[in-house]
Formats: structure tokens, sequence, C-alpha cells
């Protein structure tokens, strides 16, 4: 198959779809400027690029990853390239002890949904949105 086809998702895994879509933008991203090292961050679905991902090294910012498949948490587990995960402890998909079995950084949202969301007033989920944001922003410093 070329590289550049985009191929539609299947009822088994999405993988091949995220794949075929991150790899070219990923292509793009080199062919502008073969010197930019990019970083990958991705909400769930982006998580299936985990594989990709590894293989290219690149570090990345795996926000509410589906941790309840074993293939991505493999992959994240193996890349070479630092990564943070982000999750929340209402999440069905956010499995922690997988996350810290990956050997990456992890930061764990109490009550906090697929979306991050947390219960209460508007502003504990502001709070939480900055929370994140300090955690992106010292992760990226870091690289």
């Amino acid at each position: 198959m070329d590289s550049d086809t985009l191929v539609p998702v299947t009822a088994r895994t999405p993988e091949p779809f995220v794949r075929a879509h991150v790899a070219a933008a990923l292509r793009r991203v080199r062919a502008a400027d073969p010197r930019r090292s990019p970083v990958v961050v991705a909400k769930s679905l982006g998580s299936y690029a985990a594989t990709l991902v590894a293989e290219w090294g690149l570090p990345a910012v795996w926000l509410t990853p589906v941790l309840t498949d074993d293939t991505v948490v493999r992959a994240i587990a193996a890349s070479s390239a630092p990564a943070l995960l982000i999750g929340g402890t209402a999440d069905r998909l956010w499995i922690l002890e997988a996350a810290r079995a990956t050997g990456k950084q992890t930061l764990t949202i109490p009550e906090g949904t697929h979306s991050l969301r947390v219960p209460g007033a508007l502003r504990r989920y502001a709070e939480v949105l900055a929370t994140v944001g300090t955690a992106v922003e010292d992760f990226l410093d870091a690289l």
C-alpha cells in the first residue's frame, strides 16, 4: 500500500487508519523542515499511533490514551523517547497500573473523566486544565 494512502477505520482496530494519517502528517512536517524534531500530542484515538511513534523514536504526550489495549501500552513502553501520559480516575480507559508499567511519566487526574472533566464547579475543571497545561509545558521544556 502506498504510504500516503488513507485507510478507513475498520471494526477490528482503528490502528491502520490512525497510523496512515499520523504518518502522512509526520512526513509533511519532515519535508517542510528536515531539522525539525516533532512531538506527537494525541488524544485517545490518536494513541493507536503509538507503534508508529515508537518506530520514529518521537517524544509524545498521550492525553487519555486507550490503556485497555495491550498493543497501545506495549508500544508506548517500547518507545525509546520520553512520553507523558495523562488520564483520569473516572475514565474506564485509564488504567493507572498500565500507565505506570510503560515506565513513562504519568499524570493522573482524580475523578477526571475521559475528557478530563471533574465533578463540581467549572472552576475545578479550569484548574485541571491548568494542571494539564503546566505538565505538558514542563514535559516539552525538558526535551
